[in-house]
Formats: structure tokens, sequence, C-alpha cells
């Protein structure tokens, strides 16, 4: 019981320094647009959860920034902060921007990784604006870096003869109180594609997103839209399943794909689809024989509370 009541504490401890370096980072970053919170009930509920462990802990804190580190061109760095950050864990940092590709991205986030394991030796305070000052002192350095790495015949990301013996798939089910937004539908689409992922996107009011492929994309997929300003947004269902690699990655991930030709975004309604779809009710029947056709049945219980049937109208 006491070591219970030790790990607790020690728990609170690091959500206390999570709020207190967000408020310091809120006073630094403070002209408009530069520091924004992805969920501002994620305050609420660690502010709770201190002050009463019988509050629910299921929010994490997780915000951006938007500098101007290249010309002409701002660059998001994404934060997510796991509870024990910062003095168990470390953060999840990721640079992003329209030019940076995503292999590209991806060694941004190894040499943030390195840099923290070399450099960070003391963890007992928070170290989000140590990190976010080193980027901003050696971003061109940084890029450029990444760049050459990414090019390089002896770069894992392009060495034919590495490959993982078993990967995670991943099919995640997306609801959202509504999908209005043109930019926001091309965000989505552009990064499944960018991904490789494949599934649908259904916009309007309920708006339902269905991606799969391996989890690393997935997650990454999540993380970028979930960054999006939405009213309500969650996943409903997260379907993990271990494969062993047998072939090319791709040709592992095409035998547990439900839709196989890419990702679109897709309407489910009999009008004409010349109209926005946010005023276009979604046909319930179409939607069940979409999912029937693509072996899918089962998550009509999930969104609907029902079995349902290709036969609805």
């Amino acid at each position: 019981m006491e070591e219970e009541i030790l790990q607790l504490e020690f728990l609170k401890q690091n959500l206390q320094l999570q709020l207190d370096e967000f408020q310091m980072l809120s006073e630094i970053f403070c002209s408009p647009g530069e520091l924004q919170l992805d969920d501002y009930g994620s305050i609420e509920n660690l502010t709770s959860f201190i002050a009463d462990t019988k509050v629910r802990l299921d929010k994490k804190m997780e915000y951006q920034f938007t500098l101007p580190l290249l010309e002409n061109e701002k660059v998001q760095i994404l934060v997510e902060l796991p509870h024990h950050y910062p003095v168990l864990e470390m953060p999840r940092i990721v640079i992003r921007s329209a030019i940076i590709a995503r292999d590209q991205e991806r060694e941004l986030q190894k040499r943030i990784q390195q840099y923290i394991e070399a450099e960070i030796i003391e963890r007992q305070d928070p170290y989000v604006y140590q990190i976010v000052c080193w980027i901003q002192d050696n971003f061109t350095d940084l890029l450029e870096s990444s760049r050459e790495r990414k090019d390089s015949p002896s770069s894992p990301s392009t060495n034919a003869n590495i490959t993982p013996k078993s990967i995670v798939f991943e099919r995640l089910w997306i609801y959202s109180h509504h999908l209005k937004s043109k930019s926001k539908r091309q965000t989505i689409i552009k990064t499944a594609r960018d991904l490789g992922l494949t599934g649908f996107s259904r916009p309007g009011k309920p708006a339902i997103i269905c991606i799969e492929g391996p989890q690393s994309d997935t997650q990454d997929f999540w993380r970028t839209i979930k960054a999006l300003r939405w009213q309500k947004i969650q996943i409903k269902l997260s379907e993990t399943e271990m494969a062993f690699m047998d072939g090319s990655i791709e040709q592992t991930m095409a035998k547990l794909r439900r839709f196989e030709t890419g990702f679109r975004e897709e309407l489910f309604c009999d009008m004409e689809e010349d109209s926005d779809a946010e005023d276009l009710p979604m046909s319930m029947s179409l939607f069940m024989k979409f999912l029937d056709k693509h072996n899918c049945s089962y998550i009509k219980k999930t969104f609907f509370g029902f079995q349902g049937s290709s036969a609805l109208s």
C-alpha cells in the first residue's frame, strides 16, 4: 500500500511539472497561433486528478508550436507528453511542415531523440523549452542533415536488405461530431495517401474515418488529424494484428487490408455528388452495403448499436 501511495505521488508530481511548464511556455510563446493546446480538457483532467485521484486520468498534455523557422514557411513542432514526463519518460516531439517529407520527418524525430539522450542527462525538471530552443537554433542544419541521411545509400530507410521480421498492422475507426471544412477534408486525404494508408473518409454529420496500414503510420495519421480543431473526435475502435513478414512490407499489409484501392472520400448519399457533403444526408442503406462489401459489417454495432444488414433502407 505504501509503495502504491509513493507511485501515485510520483505521478502527480510529474503531472504538476507538466502543467507548470505549459504555463511558462504560454508566457514565452504568447503571439497569436504560436502555441496551441490540442485539447483544453487535458488541463482540467490533470488538475482534477492531482487534486483528487478518484478522478480518472484519461488525457495527456499535447500541444503544438507554429514557428517561422523557414523563409515564407511556418513549421509545426508537435509535443506529446507521457504521464511520467519529465522524470521517467521522454516526450514525443515531431517536426512537421508541408515541405518536409514523412521519411525526412522521421529522421528529424530521431535527431531530437538523440539530443535528449546525449544532452539532457538530469531530467528532474521539464525540458521541452530547451528542446524547442535547440530546434530553433539548429533547424537549418537539422533539415540539411536529415536530407543527407535520407538520400544516403546506407540509410536504413533505403536499404532494401533490411526487412523487419514482423510488423504491427492496425485499422482505426474514427468518429467525429461533424466534418465540413474543405481544408480538413483535404488534409485527411493527403495525410492518408502520403502515408500509404487505405480506407475512407465520410464527411458530413456525423463524420466517419477508417484507415489501415502499419501501426506507425496509422498513429502518425491520428496525431496529425487530431491536432486539427474539432468539436469532438475519437477513436471508436482500434484493431491490431501482429503480421509476420511474407515478402515485402506492402505484400504483407495487402493480405490484411479490407480496402484495397487506396484512400478515398465516400459520401454514401442518393443525391448528386456535386453538392457540399455537409448538406447531404448519409444513406444508411448505401453505407451498410459498403461495409458488407468490405467485410466490415461488425463495425455497425460499434457506431450504431445494431448489427444491421445490407438490406436496410
